[in-house]
């Protein structure tokens, strides 16, 4: 779905392309650049990434940094060309207090 702030209206998006990732929850989703970023949610440990110019989904970026595992509840900022993630809930319901950043690219 896109959201057009002129309009205030909500439009299926249904020409985008690639795979799009499996459905999600408790995952963040932050725009970075012309992209959106999605990471993790219940149980995952993945980025996937949506490029609004192009309507493609994408989950092959190149990350540099410590890949964090698992984890639901976090905080995620796009932070000088990355995205830092905080915190959350792991894997095995574990409260999580760690900060990773990664890099990324399409």
């Amino acid at each position: 779905w896109e959201y057009t702030l002129d309009t205030r209206a909500w439009t299926q998006v249904i020409s985008a392309r690639g795979s799009a990732p499996s459905p999600h929850w408790r995952h963040s989703l932050i725009a970075l650049g012309d992209r959106l970023v999605l990471f993790g949610g219940r149980g995952r440990s993945a980025l996937h990434c949506f490029d609004l110019q192009r309507r493609r989904w994408s989950d092959l970026l190149t990350v540099s940094g410590v890949f964090p595992p698992a984890r639901a509840y976090h905080v995620a900022i796009p932070y000088g060309g990355g995205v830092i993630i905080f915190g959350g809930v792991g894997s095995a319901d574990e409260f999580l207090n760690d900060t990773v950043l990664l890099r990324v690219w399409p």
